[in-house]
């Protein structure tokens, strides 16, 4: 589903829960779940090499890329370690970042920034999201089993880079 491709037109809430039913992490929502994620949504517009949220910050919102692209940048120095910055990922539309926050509420483990055009974000507060598990478990249990398995994914790609990386 695209949204309005001009970034000063706000897309609607029915827009916004269409668009987020292509996201894997919302697969098997129901209607009134992405409803109710949209009405809690925010769409954000970043030039540029903008930074959406720093290294260890404490900010803790989810965002789905729906244009554009995003860049996860680690620097080794905000964790006490020496090196230069490393490009960890780069996210295009539908991909997700900040989903570490809905299972610790951590910080921020990596610098998140738009790409060399920009990006535009679907932005959900973690307070929304947690709230409406808590209130509705089937929501919970199924927003938690898909985020359990990309990070699975995630943790068997890792292991599988690393095998073959090594001699």
């Amino acid at each position: 589903m695209a949204l309005p491709s001009d970034s000063a037109e706000q897309p609607t809430p029915a827009e916004i829960a269409q668009r987020l039913a292509d996201v894997p992490l919302f697969e098997q929502m129901r209607p009134a779940d992405l409803d109710f994620l949209a009405n809690h949504a925010q769409i954000q517009q970043f030039d540029p090499a903008v930074v959406l949220s720093a290294q260890q910050a404490s900010e803790n919102d989810l965002y789905v890329v729906i244009r554009g692209h995003l860049e996860v940048w680690l620097d080794p120095k905000t964790i006490g370690s020496e090196g230069p910055e490393r490009k960890l990922a780069t996210l295009f539309a539908d991909e997700i970042a900040g989903e570490l926050a809905l299972v610790d509420g951590g910080v921020r483990s990596a610098r998140l920034q738009a790409g060399d055009a920009g990006v535009r974000v679907i932005c959900i507060s973690q307070a929304a999201i947690l709230n409406h598990c808590e209130h509705d478990p089937i929501f919970g249990y199924r927003l938690m089993r898909n985020l359990a398995a990309m990070l699975a994914l995630r943790a068997r790609l890792t292991t599988l880079s690393v095998q073959t990386s090594q001699p």
